[in-house]
Parts: structure tokens; C-alpha cells; sequence
């Protein structure tokens, strides 16, 4: 049975991929930090299993991927989600705020990523980065954030580059903005926050926000053998949004 490893896979698009994934009658390997979360999507989805790390943590990493060991042989696609946003500026800027998000953006993915690239080579598997549409066109007071998703873009094409001799692909999607809990509207009640909601709904030329579906299904469909000709790709789904202008 073909086995998708899913980090961030908790909540969200993380959540909403490892559902589509079982749908296709892929094996799930979920991972996060919230147990109490994953124990429960697991129980819901046939073929999974679920593993707690603090990705942001190379000690968690390399004891992850020993549990991992027993499910090496199937695993045909890796999904890097996990990750933070935290917003910064110049006016409150710190050396603290950056390592978190290098470690939690980038090399969450990179370690995982390295201690799995034999295996991923030897199955000719899919990896598929979740990035943002902010390492494309950066907005103010998402510096670290910003610099370090447009890093995983770099990487990824990189990895397509090594990857290809041996049948790995390797791409990466750029969300826009998704309604997941990294937001504070995210089913929220209080007024001002949906009224935000609506104001972000109007700049996507396709007039909402996107939801984890939206995400979700493009990473599936970038996984299968479908795709098997697409590597290196950096794909924007944002409802047209980097159409426009101007961010704002």
C-alpha cells in the first residue's frame, strides 16, 4: 500500500490532505504535537497511524524517524506542512523570533527530508513542501516568515534538481490565505474578526479566502502518478490573489 508521511497533520491542511490521502487508499503517517488531536483523526481514517514531535527539535527528529523505520519500504510521498507564523518587524525584531521560524519552516523539512532521502530516492517518492504565497511577494511585518518560506522554495527546486536522476520529484505550493488556526478568525464569533474575514474575502479576484479543501486536493493531485512529469514546480493557489497589484 503506497504510505504518505504528513507533518502538521493535526489540524487544517495537514488534516484535510491526511482525509483525502485515506480516501485514496493511501496508508497515513501523520505527525504533530497535539496527541489528543491526532488520536482522534486516526481513528477516523483507515490505514494510519500517528506520531508525536516537536519538528522544530532535531533530537525529536531523529527519534521520529526511527519510528518510522518499520514503514520505510512503502513510502512514496512526503508532505512537509508543519510550520508557524509569528509576525515581526524591524521595531521588535529579534535573533529569537528568526530561529524559531528556521527551525519550524525550514528545517523542520530539511531534517526530516535528509534522514528520509534514501528511502526516498530508492521508491522514486513525491515530496511536496507547503510554502506561502508570501515567499513570493512579501507584505510588512512578516519578515522572518516571509525570507524563510521563499528559503523552501529555493530548496525545493534544489531537491527536484538532485532528486530527478532517481525518479524523486519535488515541488512546492504557495497558499494564499487559507482559513485554518493559524488565523484568529478562524471560527470566530467576534464581530471585528468577521468583519476582517469579509474585507480579506475581496482580494481574491475569485472573492473568498481559500479553505483546506482548496489545498488539500492540489497536494493529493501533485502526489499521484498523474503528476509524474512535474518537479520543481512553485504553485500559487490563492483564488488569483498575486494577480493583483498590490497585497493590500
Amino acid at each position: 500500500m503506497k504510505t504518505v508521511i504528513i507533518t502538521g497533520a493535526s489540524s487544517g491542511i495537514g488534516r484535510t490532505t491526511a482525509q483525502l490521502f485515506a480516501e485514496k487508499n493511501w496508508k497515513t503517517l501523520l505527525i504533530s504535537r497535539n496527541e489528543d488531536k491526532l488520536k482522534e483523526l486516526t481513528t477516523s481514517l483507515p490505514h494510519s497511524e500517528y506520531f508525536i514531535c516537536d519538528l522544530s527539535q532535531a533530537e525529536s527528529i531523529e527519534k521520529l524517524f526511527s519510528q518510522l523505520t518499520p514503514y520505510l519500504k512503502d513510502i512514496k510521498a512526503l508532505v512537509n506542512n508543519a510550520g508557524i507564523y509569528k509576525p515581526n518587524n524591524s521595531d521588535n525584531d529579534n535573533d529569537s523570533i528568526w530561529e524559531e521560524h528556521f527551525n519550524s519552516n525550514l528545517m523542520s523539512a530539511v531534517r526530516l527530508t535528509r534522514l528520509l532521502w534514501p528511502t526516498l530516492k530508492n521508491n522514486k517518492s513525491c515530496i511536496l513542501n507547503v510554502s506561502s504565497t508570501l515567499a513570493l511577494r512579501p507584505i510588512e511585518n512578516a519578515g522572518a516568515y516571509s525570507a524563510l518560506k521563499a528559503a523552501m522554495n529555493n530548496w525545493t527546486q534544489s531537491l527536484a534538481l538532485e532528486g530527478a536522476s532517481f525518479g524523486v520529484r519535488a515541488n512546492a505550493i504557495c497558499p494564499g490565505i487559507v482559513d485554518t488556526p493559524i488565523h484568529k478568525f478562524h471560527k470566530s464569533s467576534d464581530k471585528d474578526l468577521i468583519e476582517l474575514q469579509s474585507q480579506l474575502d475581496k482580494l481574491q479576484p475569485l472573492g473568498r479566502i481559500g479553505q483546506p479543501q482548496d489545498i488539500a486536493s492540489t497536494i493529493v493531485h501533485m502526489c499521484s502518478d498523474e503528476c509524474s512529469w512535474l518537479t520543481g514546480t512553485l504553485l500559487n493557489i490563492d483564488g488569483g490573489m498575486m494577480l493583483n497589484s498590490s497585497p493590500s
